[in-house]
Formats: structure tokens, C-alpha cells, sequence
């Protein structure tokens, strides 16, 4: 009876133990810093024989057609120049944390998306982001990645869980420009 009553507490503390722990996907050094802003980048490889050229006019092309989706609020090209294949995008979108048919937990984002060409390839970028949560509440709240997301912001004092109120943002911002680099690299 003793040992069958010690195996079941080691499979509760073990099932316990693996709630603690944070996905490695949103977990330390997850959201990158580069001198003092949440910078998001990532080279899209293009295939051998494809020109920087044709790679940039299709991600044109997915840009166009991405920036018009239901979700996104509004997006106008900021920067672009043909001649050096590079383009600078402001994008705000809705992110949803949770939906259902009585509840919408949802946030705006704003952010700078620059896409500039590469070696061998086609460099995204994501920087400046700004959220509006809540905006039907009072006038919301608004505040910079910076202020929310950064592994200072996100994490408990011995850095081993998330924190509540900003893992949703840290979450859903990463899972955002991991979609956008995801798209434009099935599209190239």
C-alpha cells in the first residue's frame, strides 16, 4: 500500500513539475533586444538560381495580399525603394487571446515590418511594437513591447514561469512574426 500510495505522489509532482516549466518557444532570450528595442528578425532563404529581385516582388505581392486580411485594422507603406528591393510597412492588427461567443480578449498591435534584401536571401523585420489593449474600456491601455514583453517584464524573479498579465502578449507577439515569416516563406 505504501508504495503504491509513493508512486502516485511522484506522478502528481512530476505532472505538477511539467506545468511549471515554459515552452522554449516564449521562454528566456525569446524575444530579442537590439539596443534597447524588441527587434524580431529572420532571413527567408531564397532558392539557387532566383534573383533578390523576383524574391522581393514576391514578397510585394504577399504583402498585399497579407495586410488585408479581417484582422488587420490598417497598414501603409512607410519606405519603399524598387531600386535596392527594400520596403518598410506600419501594420495594426488585432491579436486575440481568447474568443468565445460571450467573451473577446483581444489587443491591438502596431509595428513596423521592413522587409530588405539579404545574402541569399530576404531579411524580415519586426520592431516598434506598440499594443492598445482593453480600448473600449476608458481609453485602454497602451504600451511599447518594451514595457511588456522583454524577458525582465515577462518573467518571475527567479526567471523559471511566466508572469500572467504579459505572457499572452510575449506569446501571441512571437507567434505573429513567426506566422508573417512562415507565410512569406511558403509564397518564395
Amino acid at each position: 500500500m505504501k508504495k503504491k500510495l509513493t508512486l502516485i505522489v511522484l506522478a502528481l509532482l512530476t505532472c505538477v513539475g511539467s506545468f511549471a516549466q515554459v515552452d522554449a518557444r516564449y521562454g528566456l532570450g525569446a524575444v530579442p533586444v537590439v539596443n534597447n528595442r524588441v527587434t524580431f528578425e529572420q532571413t527567408i532563404s531564397i532558392p539557387e538560381g532566383m534573383e533578390v529581385k523576383w524574391a522581393y516582388a514576391i514578397a510585394q505581392k504577399w504583402a498585399a495580399e497579407r495586410f488585408v486580411q479581417p484582422t488587420v485594422i490598417s497598414c501603409k507603406t512607410i519606405e519603399q525603394d524598387d531600386t535596392n528591393y527594400h520596403m518598410v510597412l506600419q501594420a495594426e492588427e488585432y491579436i486575440v487571446f481568447k474568443k468565445r461567443w460571450f467573451e473577446l480578449d483581444r489587443s491591438r498591435i502596431n509595428y513596423l515590418l521592413e522587409i530588405a534584401p539579404a545574402e541569399k536571401g530576404i531579411t524580415l523585420r519586426m520592431t516598434r511594437i506598440k499594443y492598445w489593449y482593453e480600448e473600449e474600456r476608458d481609453g485602454g491601455q497602451r504600451f511599447t513591447a518594451e514595457e511588456w514583453i522583454t524577458d525582465e517584464q515577462s518573467f518571475n524573479a527567479s526567471k523559471t514561469k511566466l508572469l500572467r498579465a504579459t505572457s499572452k502578449f510575449r506569446i501571441k507577439t512571437i507567434d505573429l512574426f513567426k506566422e508573417l515569416v512562415s507565410q512569406l516563406d511558403n509564397r518564395i
